[in-house]
Parts: C-alpha cells; structure tokens; sequence
C-alpha cells in the first residue's frame, strides 16, 4: 500500500470532519445560540406526534405496523424533511 492511499484512508475523512464542524447553522433564540439540529429534532417530535394523532383518529395506524418501529421512524421522517426544508443550501 503507497502512501497516498493510506492518506487517502485515514487523514482525509479526519481533515474533512474536521472542517465541516463549522458548517452547523447556528439560531439566536432570547440571546442564547442554539444548533439548528436540536431545533429540528424538537420540531420533528412535535410534528410527528400530530401525524401519529392524526393516523390514530383516522384509525390507520392498526394498519400502518408496530408502533414501535412506526414512531421512531415518523420521528426521523419529519426531523430530515425539517432540515431539508429549512437549512439545506
């Protein structure tokens, strides 16, 4: 194995990280700097708690599968629609 390739495998993921950690869009909320990540995953909870009411009073999520799986995965759903929505540039 050259050099260049075993760079190629360990100091330029570790360089590229190192960089993109800076690239997290930061919110002013009451003075405070939140990331934009926990504002999203706030909002995806509380979106996908809406949606899972409404499948709930829709009487569809009998159909839909364990709940356990279904939840947590609306959850994420809604959490990357979020991000892409709002923060993707």
């Amino acid at each position: 194995m050259t050099f260049i390739t075993r760079l190629r495998k360990t100091a330029f993921p570790v360089i590229f990280a190192f960089f993109l950690t800076a690239c997290d869009p930061m919110l002013s909320i009451q003075g405070s700097f939140w990331p934009a990540w926990i504002i999203c995953i706030l909002a995806g909870l509380m979106a996908s708690m809406v949606l899972m009411w409404q499948l709930v009073r829709h009487r569809l999520a009998p159909y839909l599968g364990p709940p356990l799986l279904i939840a947590p995965s609306l959850w994420a759903l809604c959490t990357f629609v979020i991000w892409l929505l709002f923060y993707s540039t």
